[in-house]
């Protein structure tokens, strides 16, 4: 990696581009001095799926760390399945796709993928399998979800990175390592007031902020402000801790 001047991590993007996109300018993002994480979740639950994707992979040959995350696990399997079947093509849809469209926020980024050619669908797979499950930079440590603490990360699998154990925020990280991760919206981490009926209040949602782990030193740090469920896209920049929000 070269030398760079900051850290920028971003997480849960969930096919919000525009909003990706007036992220890096609030963050006056510059890929020669800056060094890009995003952690997983690229894709699903909003309506760009495919440019988020493009504008990912363009930042990736410029030098940007992409995650996996749960969402791109989803649609890797359901592109694997649309490759060995046309039964969706007759509206049959195996239990990898239904579940991904009816389940698990996949219905609108299967809308833009289902007119892709094969070869398409191959190219989109191999990108997605190509993502690493977690990523270190000095004493900086960046997955989706967290992993589990208990065994060094290579002992880890995938799902242990994608996936968050409801251990893991309440327990202290890897020794000397400040983990940063997604995965789960801030106001499930920090007490945010909610209202008496309905769920979390909207306001609150609005007003979300990063999540430290004050009671472990801050060893743990959540960037999942919930965009795509009412809240914000955030990007923490390291070592200065600045924080930013669109």
């Amino acid at each position: 990696m070269h030398t760079v001047d900051r850290i920028l991590a971003i997480s849960d993007i969930h096919a919000e581009n525009e909003q990706f996109r007036k992220l890096l300018k609030e963050a006056a993002y510059d890929p020669v001095q800056d060094q890009l994480l995003i952690l997983g979740d690229m894709v699903d639950r909003g309506s760009e799926t495919l440019a988020t994707i493009k504008s990912c992979r363009e930042l990736q040959r410029q030098g940007a760390i992409l995650l996996k995350g749960n969402h791109e696990q989803f649609m890797e399997d359901a592109i694997k399945t649309m490759l060995k079947t046309d039964e969706w093509r007759e509206g049959r849809y195996p239990i990898e796709i239904q579940s991904w469209r009816k389940n698990n926020g996949g219905a609108g980024a299967f809308d833009e993928i289902k007119d892709l050619s094969n070869n398409q669908l191959r190219d989109l797979l191999k990108f997605i399998k190509s993502l690493p499950w977690y990523y270190e930079i000095g004493k900086y440590f960046f997955s989706h979800a967290g992993a589990n603490v208990s065994l060094p990360p290579d002992q880890n699998r995938e799902d242990d990175f994608t996936w968050m154990a409801d251990s893991f925020v309440y327990c202290p990280g890897y020794a000397g390592k400040t983990m940063v991760f997604g995965h789960v919206p801030t106001w499930n981490l920090y007490p945010y007031p909610a209202e008496k009926k309905g769920g979390l209040n909207a306001a609150a949602k609005k007003k979300a902020r990063i999540w430290y782990d004050d009671a472990n030193d801050n060893d743990k740090i959540g960037i999942d402000c919930g965009s795509v469920f009412g809240g914000r896209l955030a990007a923490l920049e390291l070592p200065s801790m600045r924080e930013f929000y669109v």
